[in-house]
């Protein structure tokens, strides 16, 4: 004979079943539940305020989302949501490292430059070589501008890009790529008459 579920089980899965009928009061018990202790445990992992911020934010709307992946035989709701909240914070932990590395890299590679005045013959090129970027870039798919656009100008990362548009992750590593495949046939066929 299984055993019978406690008191807070069957609390979890009337909770659960509200959240997968889209009953916005279960997300707000639900928050009022257990938003201390994601925010607790995200903080932990990030160590910034405003990012466990970010990260809770993000499990409780992963939650009202995908509420009907949470199988109440399988452990609390808590356990559910913290096993979302710490993943997601870890994840956004790797991201912070790899934009310090790319801005570590980027310092370094600027402090090797020469420190001499380039001259104006270098600033017309450099001003000319923008406006053949920019020309290129309007020219490409909306599509492929956009995902070049969000990475190099917003700094985000294929799988952030992927999530912010709601497109599959290979889509936008092929749109990425085929955009600077055009983007640089068009800027050196642009740039053979002016470049020294």
């Amino acid at each position: 004979m299984p055993p019978m579920p406690t008191e807070r089980a069957r609390e979890d899965a009337a909770l659960a079943q509200r959240l997968r009928a889209r009953d916005a009061g279960a997300l707000a018990e639900m928050y009022d539940r257990f938003g201390g202790a994601v925010y607790s445990l995200a903080l932990r992992v990030v160590q910034v305020p405003g990012d466990a911020e970010e990260v809770t934010q993000e499990v409780f709307m992963y939650a009202w989302e995908k509420g009907a992946m949470y199988e109440t035989g399988r452990g609390s709701l808590l356990a559910w949501l913290c096993a979302i909240a710490r993943s997601r914070a870890i994840d956004r932990k790797r991201t912070q490292r790899s934009h310090e590395r790319r801005k570590d890299a980027a310092a370094r590679e600027a402090a090797a430059l020469p420190l001499s005045s380039p001259g104006p013959e270098r600033d017309v090129s450099i001003a000319q070589l923008g406006g053949a970027i920019r020309a290129a870039l309007a020219e490409l798919p909306v599509d492929q501008r956009q995902a070049i656009e969000i990475a190099y100008f917003e700094g985000l990362s294929q799988s952030e890009i992927a999530a912010r548009l709601n497109a599959p992750l290979g889509t936008i590593k092929t749109r990425i790529r085929q955009g600077m495949i055009r983007l640089r046939a068009a800027i050196s066929l642009d740039a053979e008459g002016w470049q020294t």
